[in-house]
């Protein structure tokens, strides 16, 4: 079933008008953005960003409340919504519809997500300093690149307090002491 919405639209002469579009409910019209768009920027006004998420005002403010989302705020202390927050309100609301979970459930699966995004950032920066390091190896001269990590010579323990001896626990619960004091120690 369609029904008919107006949307309001440039005119050719600079000002606005209103159009008609009829529209499917069941799947609401994608959203297109341009790539010089800031996707943080804070635009939308709540009752926009409602209709963008296809929920309630009342349930942006709700969410708000539940710390689901932080809207920026005008010096007026109206509600700014950013593209992102919008795709968020869309996740929060396949979250609460289609799979059925609740505002606690919700908040565990962004709190991960927010915690695999960090990670993955965490693991670009790394990659990237295994690049650049691997740069400024292959610009050394071949000769000094194989000095430039020495092993250890033999016989040295790197982490002494790493080695663990199995099978032998002292009466308090914790590692054995090594063998040269333990012969110290009379019967």
């Amino acid at each position: 079933m369609s029904t008919q919405q107006r949307f309001l639209e440039p005119r050719g002469s600079g000002g606005w008008s209103w159009s008609h579009r009829r529209t499917d409910p069941e799947e609401p019209e994608p959203v297109h953005y341009q790539e010089s768009d800031d996707y943080d920027a804070p635009v939308y006004v709540i009752s926009v960003a409602a209709d963008l998420s296809d929920l309630h005002p009342q349930t942006l403010r709700a969410y708000e409340r539940e710390g689901l989302l932080a809207p920026a705020r005008t010096e007026g202390g109206t509600r700014r919504y950013s593209r992102r927050d919008v795709d968020r309100l869309r996740f929060i609301r396949t979250l609460t519809q289609d799979e059925g979970l609740n505002l606690a459930g919700v908040r565990v699966v962004l709190d991960m997500g927010e915690k695999l995004e960090g990670a993955r950032r965490r693991i670009s920066e790394l990659e990237e300093m295994v690049r650049v390091l691997a740069e400024r190896i292959d610009q050394r001269p071949q000769t000094e690149r194989f000095g430039m990590v020495k092993s250890p010579p033999g016989q040295v323990e790197v982490h002494p307090h790493l080695r663990r001896r199995t099978g032998q626990r002292s009466s308090r619960g914790g590692d054995a002491p090594p063998a040269e004091a333990r012969r110290a120690v009379p019967d």
